[in-house]
């Protein structure tokens, strides 16, 4: 569920109208750390840097980037959003 909130909060700031940003540079990944040996920190801590990166990159895409330059920032927010569900998953199933 959290997974389909964390990627539906995503789409549709994305289709959110904004004004551009001058100066805008691509954020960097965050680190997602390995479900099987993270701490209830570390996954909390992964989760809110998942969460800047997410709208990190939503400012970047309103920078006036090209169309396909938007493509990958968006293919790669939701690469990295659904790397951490990946994670959380196995982190819970330990549980």
């Amino acid at each position: 569920m959290k997974r389909k909130l964390l990627t539906v909060t995503f789409v549709a700031a994305l289709l959110a109208q904004g004004v551009a940003y001058a100066g805008c540079s691509k954020p960097e990944d965050p680190e997602i750390p390995s479900g099987d040996s993270a701490s209830g920190a570390d996954m909390l801590k992964a989760k809110k840097a998942v969460e800047t990166y997410v709208a990190d990159i939503q400012k970047y895409m309103l920078c006036g980037i090209a169309s396909m330059e938007q493509d990958r920032a968006e293919k790669k927010a939701k690469d990295v959003a659904n790397q951490f569900n990946e994670q959380l998953k196995i982190y819970k199933a330990k549980s």
